[in-house]
């Protein structure tokens, strides 16, 4: 397994040199220190993320299942740190595990819908974490045209086609009530129009599996 998540590795960080990434990032996130931040963004749209985020300490989660095991590696090999868990298995334990992690020194990202689905519905994971950090939740969109959904996928994964374009967007960064909520509808809410805003930035187009 260590052989093959070195190739991946390999190929991922190969095939997003031929990327051209703009970053777009709103003034309010650029002010925070990285490394207390928790960023939140949907499953599906993390492949551009992944060469942006590379050493600067993050901190993922992946599931237990042998596919999670696979991503453990390959994100491993990339440079990130990796706690296994899920909302619907070892959640609990894989969240304090998440909240030692960050309080050494680094900052928590999640596909808040995954690993599962429902697609763009987040857990409530991400806003226990941020609360019990502090830490404020910082949404996050990509896009990629041209670049394809891929249909067997319950979240439509993207994926750059190579030399395309990529935007990464950080949003304005959501933080907790006093009495330590934020609603899950507000945080899918601005998720959603980030997401929709990187996609008509580039004049990609919502449609199951074509080109943008």
């Amino acid at each position: 397994m260590s052989a093959l998540a070195s190739l991946a590795s390999a190929f991922i960080r190969c095939y997003s040199r031929t990327l051209r990434i703009e970053t777009d990032v709103h003034p309010e996130a650029e002010a925070l220190e990285r490394n207390k931040a928790v960023y939140a963004f949907w499953h599906g749209r993390q492949f551009l993320l992944i060469p942006s985020f590379r050493g600067q300490g993050i901190v993922l989660m992946t599931s237990v299942s042998w596919a999670g095991r696979i991503q453990t590696r390959i994100m491993e090999s990339l440079g990130y740190s990796v706690v296994r868990g899920s909302s619907k298995r070892k959640g609990v334990r894989a969240m304090v595990d998440m909240k030692h992690a960050v309080e050494s020194g680094g900052a928590a990202a999640f596909a808040v819908d995954g690993p599962s689905g429902p697609a763009r519905r987040s857990k409530p994971g991400v806003l226990y974490l941020a609360h019990k950090l502090g830490y404020p939740i910082v949404p996050a969109a990509t896009s990629a045209r041209p670049g394809w959904g891929i249909r067997r996928t319950w979240c439509l994964y993207l994926v750059p086609a190579p030399f395309s374009r990529g935007v990464v967007m950080l949003g304005r960064p959501l933080h907790a009530a006093a009495d330590g909520t934020l609603e899950a509808e507000e945080l899918d809410r601005v998720l959603d129009e980030l997401t929709d805003a990187a996609d008509a930035r580039l004049g990609r187009r919502r449609t199951r599996g074509d080109d943008g």
